[in-house]
């Protein structure tokens, strides 16, 4: 069934259906990003669809499959580094030593030949990331965070101060955006950063 089928269900059954899906699909999408290195670049509640099989105990169990995925990226070994250390950032409240390692991996920036740059752009980062940590106390779940944004706004960080990184990032922004609204509207109480964890922590 395509996941907009339990977007429009919004019966008592329906709304639990959809919260028993969140967790899944949202492991699906952190798998696709952290663990595969694939970014489906064109993702709608067409392209997701949703398998239901029973347990032995009667229990409903979720699989998710994307579907169309001629348009996607990878990001670069670096970027995805920046990436993940983005996400842990915010976990750790970190924002600046996650700017600072964004400026040693960049393959051209102009941080260095501006006095004070590159701490600059770190206590930039910082400023962003807090912005995002202090909203632990909302609980960092899906309707209190918005990941998309925050990696939005270190783009326009790096463009100002002239921080290059993969382009294919762009893409990354766009997806998570995407995969965040989808995510918020299955389940906005789900804790989209216990969910990451084990990703961030390369258990998985």
């Amino acid at each position: 069934r395509p996941i907009s089928d339990y977007l429009e269900d919004d019966s008592v059954n329906g709304l639990k259906e959809r919260r028993a899906l969140a967790g899944t699909f949202v492991r699906s999408a952190l798998k696709m990003v952290f663990t595969d290195n694939f970014v489906h670049s064109d993702l709608h509640p067409g392209n997701v669809f949703v398998r239901e099989e029973k347990t032995k105990r009667n229990e409903t169990k979720y699989m998710i499959t994307f579907l169309d995925a001629g348009i996607a990226t990878s990001l670069q070994p670096n970027d995805r580094k920046n990436l993940r250390d983005l996400f842990k950032a915010v976990v750790l409240n970190d924002g600046y030593t996650a700017g600072a390692l964004m400026i040693e991996r960049a393959r051209f920036e102009r941080c260095s030949s501006i006095p004070g740059g590159k701490e600059k752009f770190a206590s930039g980062v910082q400023d962003i990331v807090s912005e995002f940590h202090d909203r632990r106390k909302q609980g960092l779940t899906l309707g209190a965070v918005r990941i998309g944004a925050l990696l939005a706004k270190v783009l326009d960080l790096c463009r100002v101060y002239q921080v290059e990184i993969d382009p294919a990032m762009s893409s990354i922004v766009i997806s998570m955006m995407v995969l965040e609204g989808l995510g918020r509207s299955l389940d906005p109480d789900l804790n989209l950063i216990k969910s990451a964890i084990p990703f961030l922590m390369g258990k998985v």
